[in-house]
């Protein structure tokens, strides 16, 4: 991976990524009893209240971030005290691992229940997510559920976040049940007024894991993406 994508897009207060707020898809579709005694992976977290939810209601929440700033920031906004034992920040339930994704392996992450994917793919550029769908794959078991938010918006621009489509999202998870559960289109969002976009929608997609797939068969799927590579 490299390193810098994504703490570069917040050296440069580039905060498209973090909300004041817990997302609204989280509260429909991440309920608290969809939550109990469930462990939740957030791959790049930040510093997302998210976490301060499904620390609430799950059993066990891990969150991988490799700017420690933003981890610091996180326990401090939350008033959340913290033990850090090695490469973990650890508050009760909810460790955050300050490491490279890429680096993070199933050993370390434990058995997983639900990945929470916000703002992980949509951050990447083609060569890099590619790799991140291999990481996944590597981390998740089949039955392993997997809450994924992306943008779709035109023109499309070749910076994060990245406009993903639907249809690419069926291609990048070929070995999971996927439904489509949000699709609004929002005409007052950030980007639409930051960036004169002709429309903005953000999708929500419910998914299970059915089985294993190779990372050869993910390598060449995530490869006929609409994008050309960066």
């Amino acid at each position: 991976m490299e390193k810098q994508v994504w703490a570069d897009s917040w050296d440069r207060s580039n905060t498209h990524f973090h909300r004041q707020d817990v997302h609204p898809y989280v509260l429909k579709h991440l309920t608290p009893f969809a939550l109990m005694e469930k462990s939740i992976f957030v791959p790049l977290c930040g510093r997302s209240l998210d976490l301060v939810y499904f620390s609430q209601f799950a059993d066990r929440v891990v969150g991988v971030e490799q700017n420690e700033t933003l981890i610091l920031q996180f326990f401090a906004e939350n008033q959340l005290a913290y033990e850090k034992v090695g490469e973990r920040y650890i508050s009760n339930n909810l460790t955050i691992f300050c490491k490279d994704l890429f680096a993070l392996t199933p050993n370390e992450v434990g058995e997983i229940d639900l990945v929470y994917d916000r703002a992980s793919l949509v951050t990447l550029p083609l060569p890099l997510r590619v790799g991140y769908l291999q990481k996944m794959e590597e981390l998740t078991a089949p039955g392993t559920q997997y809450f994924l938010t992306t943008l779709e918006y035109s023109p499309e621009m070749n910076t994060a976040p990245f406009s993903i489509s639907p249809e690419e999202v069926n291609g990048y998870f070929p070995n999971y049940r996927i439904q489509h559960v949000e699709s609004p289109t929002v005409p007052h969002h950030r980007l639409v007024r930051k960036f004169k976009l002709d429309y903005l929608k953000e999708h929500g997609f419910m998914m299970q894991k059915l089985h294993d797939a190779s990372y050869a068969s993910l390598v060449e799927t995530a490869s006929r993406s609409f994008y050309e590579p960066l």
